[in-house]
């Protein structure tokens, strides 16, 4: 067998070189530069040797130095070279490869034409430069890139146009672009604001009408109620009933003739009212209303037990629950028996109290949770969705997450669905978008259900101020409205927006963008570990540190506080809090020294007075740097609603912001422990104003609704807290 082969490539070995001698002048030809003989011996030769010649060709075309050059005969003739070599047998290869043709070097000058294109594409930069690349060389190496840059210079283009043409014509065009996204969203956008350019109500009312299912429905609802009621008159919402009672703003016009007509509350105005207007809506409210009429319903505790009273101390809701939160809008959330519901200001339920947890009112729809299962009911506390739900949002902009066997979706405040479930979580709507996730990212969706940011991020903020942060990996980033990225998610650090600026961390260095995303505050402060826990503005100022030493900026970067201090507290009071070498102290805005540097701990002022500590012990100063509460407390809360609580576990008082004790005993009581006490605020504002009114008495008879007379407790040696220790003034 060896010595047939052998044998075979002898005989085989004369003609391979006779058919190498012909060709073998093309490529010289080519080699010395000579085009016009190399092309047309290539020529002549195509139907003997197809793939040599085709590949000849297309190197003569491929090169920019003849007459011959142009990179679409030469792509054409390098894929018949492709072709032909695919067919051509061994002899054949053996014949061409003599002269330097095989599958290596075809695949390099595809590769060279492929380069070419892209320079040429490249050099033209333009959107139907890189079409036809993409469109010509759909596989060639940059066609991806070629796309994406493509994809990114049409949307320039269609976003400096901002036409619903324009839009229109880059998502036909370019369905499969990233950009497409947000191109859905600028396209309403643009809808509405050319339907609406008059800006008058036939503008706004003939939108409405073209383009119902539009997400600025609403945005034009809205134009057409402030321009029906300028004034806020009576007349004006009573023609705005009549002319539009589709408008979601109906309810709001009743309500606004309601409030005017009885912003006294008393029972002449709500009569008259009701002699004027027999066909409002929300009677059951007019008439809770009615009986309450200028009544300040006050929380108050009796015997473990919570109830109302007004403020002549008189009991109008008996004391029957375990707690009880605030009247909003005529009810108020109360507990029993570890059950949830709601009443009105007479004391009727209205939400029945048998649910595990009720939500507080919001769009007049209130989520109720009764054995896993969770659905919503209205005002007057009948059901609007059926409880056949395992989750449900609170109602926003009309729309309610909702989650059924594992998978999310909206429904509206009829209970019906309106954006598919087929989310794995989902938030509810701000400022038109929501944020979901689906396959372990996040995004956000227009009302329609629509992606406006694509799933693409490990978590998504949500758009309640108009904008998100969001974040891939380790990196966060900022989102507009439209789903543009304001701030590419390459930041260690993106703050909330504070003052109109967000603190932005970016290696060691940090600075301050504002709502587009440009650098206000160039990052030129330093980034230490904690940044994020004191960096952001507050009462236009922020803590900021330069070379390890602390100081504070306004929102123009101008220094507020040398940068002298080892740590600042805060930024909120008329005081700062500052440290130098081991001790804390207080300066002005000015950078004076208020009182010593003497403290271990201070913070910054809350409810016009400020904390301080020395060893375990607490007191607290005011605006002056005065100490109104000397250092003594082994437990101290900030101030909240005009009073401090202070002293000891156990052993507790009350105190008023300046330090004035309350001088009348109150029976001792943790208010760190359950959910009433929580509420320590509104009954100590109860019984405080009682025991003013009836500090002699040892019981009130009061009269109830019914006639019956009913003993109320005064707060004597029974109430709240016990203040202790010697009064500072």
């Amino acid at each position: 067998m060896p010595f047939r082969a052998a044998l075979l490539a002898a005989c085989l070995l004369p003609s391979i070189l006779a058919h190498a001698g012909k060709l073998e002048k093309a490529f010289k030809a080519l080699e010395v530069h000579d085009y016009f003989k190399a092309r047309s011996l290539f020529q002549k030769e195509v139907k003997k040797h197809p793939a040599a010649a085709w590949y000849g060709l297309s190197v003569i075309s491929g090169r920019p130095d003849n007459p011959f050059f142009d990179l679409d005969s030469a792509y054409l003739f390098i894929l018949k070279a492709d072709l032909a070599f695919t067919g051509t047998p061994d002899k054949e290869r053996m014949t061409i490869g003599a002269v330097g043709v095989s599958y290596t070097s075809i695949q390099a000058q595809r590769q060279h034409v492929y380069d070419l294109a892209w320079d040429k594409a490249r050099g033209q930069n333009t959107v139907a430069a890189y079409q036809r690349y993409v469109e010509q060389y759909p596989a060639g190496t940059r066609a991806e890139e070629a796309r994406t840059i493509m994809h990114h210079l049409a949307f320039t283009e269609t976003r400096e146009a901002n036409t619903a043409v324009a839009y229109k014509k880059f998502i036909n065009g370019f369905p499969d672009a990233r950009e497409v996204y947000e191109a859905r969203t600028r396209l309403q956008g643009a809808i509405y604001e050319e339907a609406t350019v008059n800006k008058d109500i036939p503008a706004f009312l003939a939108f409405i009408q073209a383009h119902p299912e539009n997400p600025n429905v609403r945005k034009a609802e809205d134009e057409i109620f402030k321009l029906s009621t300028p004034r806020r008159t009576i007349p004006e919402y009573q023609a705005f009933i009549q002319n539009y009672p589709d408008n979601h703003h109906v309810p709001d016009a009743w309500r606004s003739i309601y409030e005017s007509y009885s912003r006294d509350l008393s029972v002449g105005s709500i009569t008259r009212f009701i002699a004027e207007y027999p066909d409002y809506p929300f009677m059951d409210e007019l008439v809770d209303d009615y009986r309450t009429a200028s009544l300040e319903m006050l929380p108050f505790r009796r015997q473990g037990k919570w109830g109302f009273i007004d403020h002549e101390g008189t009991e109008r809701v008996k004391a029957e629950y375990d707690w009880v939160d605030d009247f909003k809008a005529g009810q108020a959330l109360v507990g029993r028996d570890d059950r949830v519901g709601s009443i009105n200001r007479s004391g009727r339920v209205v939400i029945p109290i048998e649910f595990d947890e009720v939500n507080e009112a919001m769009e007049s729809t209130s989520v109720v949770e009764r054995a896993g299962r969770v659905g919503a009911v209205d005002r007057s506390g009948e059901f609007v969705v059926p409880m056949n739900f395992s989750d449900l949002g609170d109602f926003s902009e009309g729309l309610a997450y909702a989650e059924d066997h594992g998978s999310y979706g909206y429904v509206n405040a009829r209970g019906e669905g309106t954006i598919s479930f087929g989310f794995t979580s989902a938030g509810n709507f701000h400022n038109g978008l929501a944020v979901v996730e689906r396959e372990g990212r996040f995004g956000a969706i227009d009302r329609q259900g629509q992606f406006v940011v694509p799933p693409e991020y490990d978590w998504v903020e949500g758009f309640e101020q108009g904008r998100s942060r969001v974040r891939k990996g380790d990196h966060m980033g900022l989102l507009s409205s439209f789903g543009e990225l304001l701030l590419q998610p390459v930041h260690d650090h993106i703050g909330t927006f504070n003052n109109g600026l967000s603190l932005v961390v970016t290696d060691s260095k940090c600075g301050y963008v504002d709502t587009t995303g440009h650098f206000a505050i160039p990052q030129e402060y330093e980034a230490n570990t904690d940044v994020a826990a004191w960096g952001d503005f507050h009462a236009g100022l922020a803590e900021v540190q330069l070379q390890g030493k602390h100081g504070v900026v306004d929102i123009k970067n101008q220094r507020v506080l040398p940068f002298n201090y080892v740590d600042i507290g805060g930024t909120i009071g008329p005081l700062f809090p500052v440290k130098k070498k081991t001790k804390w102290g207080f300066v002005d805005r000015a950078g004076n020294t208020v009182g010593d540097a003497k403290y271990d701990l201070a913070w910054d002022y809350v409810g016009g007075v400020a904390r301080v500590k020395i060893g375990d012990a607490f007191g607290a100063i005011d605006s002056t740097g005065k100490e109104v509460m000397l250092v003594q407390y082994p437990r101290m809360r900030d101030a909240q609603f005009g009073y401090i609580v202070a002293g000891e576990e156990g052993k507790l008082g009350l105190w008023s912001i300046s330090g004035i004790r309350w001088h009348r005993p109150f029976t001792v009581i943790s208010p760190w422990s359950t959910r009433a006490l929580q509420r320590w605020s509104k009954a100590i504002y109860s019984v405080t104003l009682i025991s003013r009114r009836h500090a002699s008495c040892g019981k009130k008879m009061a009269s109830t609704d019914s006639g019956q007379r009913s003993s109320v407790t005064c707060p004597t040696s029974r109430s709240l807290f016990t203040p202790f220790g010697p009064s500072t003034r």
